[in-house]
């Protein structure tokens, strides 16, 4: 969840030169589409740091994923990039939309895991208390 936080600070710090009233894109991706298609880019961002492959750059990993998740939504690069920044433009909603790629995150995750996360918050919490 922090990898995808700080990944939305760079790159709204990348586009905070770009005018603030970005126009709406004419092919702007929808809010609930756009919430799937970071999530299942972030899913993928974290598949490729626990499990890197040897053979090449990861970065050209992320790259393929990327390009394949984009496929699956039948969208192109320019089309995501021109809704993103238009998102990004409005950091009330964006911060809306992460807050739900959270929620989409929190909802894919295994029973198991849920139960541990909640025993080391626990955990935690017990240590603070100390």
């Amino acid at each position: 969840m922090k990898n995808l936080i700080f990944l939305s600070l760079i790159i709204l710090s990348v586009f905070s030169c770009a005018p603030k009233n970005y126009d709406k894109p004419e092919d702007l991706i929808n809010k609930s589409e756009m919430i799937d298609i970071l999530t299942d880019l972030y899913i993928s961002q974290q598949g490729l740091q626990m499990f890197p492959t040897q053979q090449q750059d990861q970065s050209i990993d992320l790259a393929k994923d990327a390009v394949d998740i984009m496929n699956s939504y039948n969208i192109t690069f320019h089309q995501f990039s021109e809704s993103y920044k238009y998102y990004m433009m409005q950091p009330e909603k964006f911060k809306e939309m992460l807050n739900d790629v959270k929620k989409n995150l929190e909802d894919k995750l295994s029973d198991e895991e849920k139960e541990r996360q909640k025993n080391q918050k626990n955990n935690l919490i017990d240590l603070k208390k100390e």
